[in-house]
């Protein structure tokens, strides 16, 4: 028997669907130039959701130093906002393009932007600025023409839930103002600050906050009550007091902190009151621990202001030493401690016995030891714990 191969182009026949989920694995450039393959193909790229354009390698290889033509970028932003964008990544270096498409802040379609400008340029955001239905930004080496610029890009996006905002430069804002209704979600990334900044917080709806930057000049932090966690990683170059910082997160729920926000938030005075706390991390860096024995005051300070802690993870070197009178929150809320860096010297020891003497709600006590430890120093360890007095009746002790 004899099978004859037909010439059938049967990728041509298959649904749009298919076509379009094909063509998603290609650059916008390989896309385009499938329309030339016949009428079937024309303008199936334009019903692509999304496009990725990058000319920077293009310029690169061509030795081109001049810039793309704004006009025709222009075009681009243009004809993405009429045909109903939902998501935008644009990342814009000064060199290539000198004005910014107004069209753009009147986009009534985009659920996420994300704009990475570099720092020569300026974003000037008209107070007609208008995102009814974008939900998340993140804003990389932005900087802001003037205060009223910032506000005007927040009174536009009525539907904001997500802000991001990394490497901002502040030289240019007197007060950089974050207030919005329903804002869930804060990140803020190693800004560039005047000595002059001010930052201000005003969310109601906030659940998370992650700041991992210097303190700045001063800070007004309002209606954070149904703030859930916080992720700060905070050092203090230029000596300021962050008392008004930490009051205004302390309704959180679950708080990780760098060593340095530490050390920071126990040189407050008096140190805040966090009444809600149920989860508290203090997360270590090796650069810092040889200046933990210089420290005041060590995690031991914090427990007392913790009325509601239940569970606690931190480097046994940030707590400096045992206090006489044990915390509350470790005589009936503590039901779960994880020690790191944990050693079989006598005053590493010594800690662990603290919190079993003490912990009477205690249900898990987790000892991470320093690296290369071996089985039978973890068994040593193991020994000397479960031969010593503990108050709970529930607890069990793991050794890694």
């Amino acid at each position: 028997m004899q099978v004859k191969m037909e010439n059938v182009d049967r990728i041509s026949g298959l649904h749009d669907s298919i076509l379009i989920h094909i063509l998603s694995f290609l650059s916008a450039k390989q896309v385009i130039r499938t329309s030339i393959l016949s009428t079937r193909w024309r303008y199936l790229f334009a019903l692509l959701p999304n496009l990725h354009f990058d000319f920077e390698g293009d310029l690169w290889r061509r030795g081109y130093t001049t810039m793309i033509d704004p006009d025709r970028f222009h075009a681009w932003i243009s004809a993405a906002v009429h045909r109903g964008v939902k998501h935008l990544d644009l990342n814009i270096s000064p060199g290539k393009f000198t004005t910014r498409p107004a069209v753009l802040f009147t986009c009534r379609t985009l659920v996420t932007l994300k704009l990475c400008m570099e720092f020569d340029f300026v974003l000037d955001v008209p107070k007609g600025a208008h995102f009814p239905n974008l939900k998340t930004i993140h804003l990389e080496e932005v900087n802001f023409s003037n205060d009223d610029s910032v506000k005007s890009l927040l009174s536009g996006c009525t539907s904001l839930e997500d802000l991001v905002i990394e490497k901002f430069l502040m030289s240019n804002i007197s007060n950089f103002n974050i207030s919005h209704p329903f804002l869930k979600r804060l990140t803020l990334l190693y800004t560039y600050q005047s000595d002059y900044g001010w930052i201000t917080i005003d969310a109601p709806n906030l659940v998370y906050l992650e700041y991992d930057d210097e303190l700045v000049a001063g800070y007004s932090l309002q209606n954070l009550q149904s703030l859930v966690k916080a992720d700060i990683d905070i050092s203090n170059s230029l000596q300021v007091d962050g008392s008004t910082f930490f009051r205004g997160i302390c309704n959180v729920r679950s708080l990780i902190l760098s060593d340095t926000s530490l050390e920071l938030l126990l040189s407050c005075a008096p140190v805040p009151v966090f009444p809600n706390l149920v989860k508290l991390k203090i997360h270590c860096s090796n650069d810092l621990r040889p200046y933990y024995d210089q420290w005041e005051k060590g995690l031991e300070t914090l427990l007392s202001s913790l009325p509601e802690l239940e569970k606690l993870e931190f480097n046994q070197e940030a707590l400096i030493s045992l206090p006489e009178k044990a915390p509350s929150c470790l005589l009936s809320k503590l039901k779960s401690i994880k020690i790191s860096d944990f050693t079989d010297e006598r005053d590493c020891i010594g800690k662990a016995k603290y919190f079993l003497k003490n912990g009477r709600a205690l249900e898990k006590l987790t000892i991470r030891t320093a690296l290369r430890y071996s089985g039978e120093r973890k068994s040593k360890i193991s020994k000397v714990l479960s031969a010593s007095p503990w108050e709970s009746k529930h607890l069990c002790i793991f050794i890694f």
